[in-house]
């Protein structure tokens, strides 16, 4: 792997996240793009670099706070026998320079002239009732990663979930927390459009896929990736949390959170193993919201507070 091809392999990464072999559960391969590399083409330079050559990889995504991981069919379920995933995770030991943007998010969720705070809020919402939906309501806790193929949901349960909370807030009146009565202006179909916004950029940074069809429209189911930075997300910048509910020190060898944690607190088409065929890359420019840099303290999304 020269420095162009090793250049070519991380921008693939940065754009999708993972790479693997024989996808899983009927999705094809990526194929390639204009300055972009096929899937196969990434797995290929990784399986054969050297050493040396990996060891520059890792010094490379070290310099911007990610690291890449391999996981092997045994490690996980839904990895197919024979191939094997690369995943690039935000590394929680190394700072994340000010390289990526949150822009997407506020992009997808604004529907009027809103703040970024106020747009910060509402992702923090959906954020946590889909959590309740992967986690509490499977009484999952973040380090039951393998799970990740249970963990579904429909866009009609996370609509109905967030209509309860609006209207659990509307219902303190004058108690209900200052910050978070902007969600309350919601009119029409807001909130539909909201989530809906909002499951586009998970399924869009690799968090959510689309699992089947329902009577309650599309189901979701999370990803490999999404439950990984989850569980990571979980142990450096939830545990303290948990230590707070549960009136135990932190503990720092701990490998995960050791129960299902309490959602209501808080926290980016392809070729056909069987035809061999390429379709058309059908992906967006938005990486996963793992990535996003704190560049506005005063409106973060819940994956940035491990920054």
């Amino acid at each position: 792997m020269n420095m162009t091809e090793m250049g070519e392999v991380v921008a693939y990464l940065l754009r999708y996240r993972t790479a693997e072999r024989q996808p899983s559960g009927g999705r094809k391969r990526r194929a390639a793009r204009e300055g972009q590399l096929a899937e196969r083409d990434v797995c290929a330079l990784i399986d054969d670099a050297l050493d040396t050559e990996r060891e520059a990889l890792r010094d490379f995504l070290a310099g911007q706070g990610l690291r890449l991981k391999t996981f092997e069919p045994g490690d996980y379920p839904g990895i197919a026998p024979g191939s094997r995933l690369y995943a690039l995770l935000p590394d929680p030991e190394l700072e994340q320079p000010p390289l990526y943007t949150r822009d997407p998010v506020f992009d997808a969720l604004r529907l009027r002239q809103e703040s970024r705070a106020e747009l910060a809020q509402w992702y923090l919402q959906l954020w946590l009732l889909t959590h309740t939906l992967l986690y509490t309501r499977l009484n999952r806790a973040l380090s039951d990663v393998s799970r990740y193929q249970e963990a579904t949901f429909a866009s009609a349960e996370l609509v109905g979930l967030l209509r309860e909370q609006i209207e659990t807030l509307r219902g303190l009146g004058d108690a209900a927390p200052e910050s978070s009565r902007a969600l309350l202006d919601e009119r029409g179909e807001d909130l539909t459009r909201r989530a809906r916004a909002f499951i586009d950029l998970q399924v869009r940074a690799g968090q959510l896929e689309a699992a089947r069809a329902s009577d309650d429209g599309d189901v979701w189911q999370q990803t490999l990736l999404g439950a990984l930075e989850a569980e990571q997300v979980g142990v450096h910048h939830l545990s303290h949390l948990v230590e707070l509910v549960s009136g135990q020190p932190r503990d720092e060898t701990a490998s995960a959170i050791p129960e299902a944690v309490d959602e209501t607190r808080p926290d980016d088409p392809r070729v056909d193993d069987a035809s061999g065929e390429e379709a058309p890359d059908a992906s967006a420019e938005v990486q996963g919201g793992e990535l996003f840099a704190n560049d506005d303290e005063s409106a973060q999304t819940p994956e940035e507070t491990r920054t």
